[in-house]
């Protein structure tokens, strides 16, 4: 049975953009264009995650939100609100009115998959995750900060770090595997999770320009972990 994600925006636009993210993704799509028809639609087909615009007219983001977590049948819905702003009181406001996660536009479609993940595991990723807690470094701008690794895949993985990372930014990660092989690769910055509550504080990141005897080191461990 495929999962369900409710998107609501007032630009018509932002809607077939958002909706283009998922087009390969097995789940179904609802679109809302204000947060009274979101309210609507989240009472009447209980979606299992809503990304919902902050500055709509009738109902906005904030007040559909907490619509939604004053009705029982629907209070747990995972909410993720986006806004266009990235003023401190848009997510301060959202966050009071209960969302999981606080977005700012613009936001590609690596981000809003990596977020979905955090509450439908398993979205058009091709790769498992392997959870771990590996110790780390991060080499930014010739600087090393010690962090640790939360999950690893062979596309990338999650970063247990206080570093004030941006999507985009490109990082250096370097940890060692279990049979004693090195993995130091660039990293471009794909997501944060300062707002997210399913996670600790850190990076999603997408490896790049990894030598091929290093990413067979790397999938060897992974298929090995992934039999456990």
């Amino acid at each position: 049975m495929n999962h369900t994600i409710l998107l609501v925006d007032d630009l018509q636009m932002f809607l077939e953009i958002e909706k283009d993210f998922f087009k390969y993704a097995q789940v179904n799509l609802l679109t809302a264009r204000d947060g009274a028809e979101a309210l609507d639609l989240a009472k009447s087909h209980k979606p299992d995650l809503i990304f919902m615009d902050l500055q709509m007219p009738r109902m906005d983001g904030a007040q559909c939100c907490r619509a939604i977590r004053s009705v029982p049948e629907i209070s747990g819905t995972p909410v993720v609100i986006i806004s266009s702003s990235s003023d401190a009181n848009d997510k301060e406001i959202s966050v009071e009115a209960g969302c999981n996660y606080f977005l700012t536009k613009p936001a590609g479609r690596d981000r809003f998959l990596e977020i979905a993940r955090e509450f439908i595991p398993g979205i058009n990723r091709r790769e498992r995750r392997i959870p771990c807690n590996v110790g780390a470094v991060l080499n930014v701008n010739g600087k090393a900060i010690a962090c640790s690794l939360h999950d690893v895949g062979s596309d990338g993985a999650f970063v247990v770090t206080d570093f004030p990372g941006e999507p985009g930014n490109v990082v250096n990660l370097s940890f060692t595997l279990p049979d004693g092989t090195v993995i130091d690769s660039p990293c471009k910055i794909v997501w944060t999770s300062e707002s997210i509550v399913v996670r600790p504080k850190g990076l999603g990141v997408k490896f790049a320009l990894m030598p091929k005897e290093v990413r067979s080191s790397l999938t060897r461990f992974l298929e090995g972990n992934s039999k456990r």
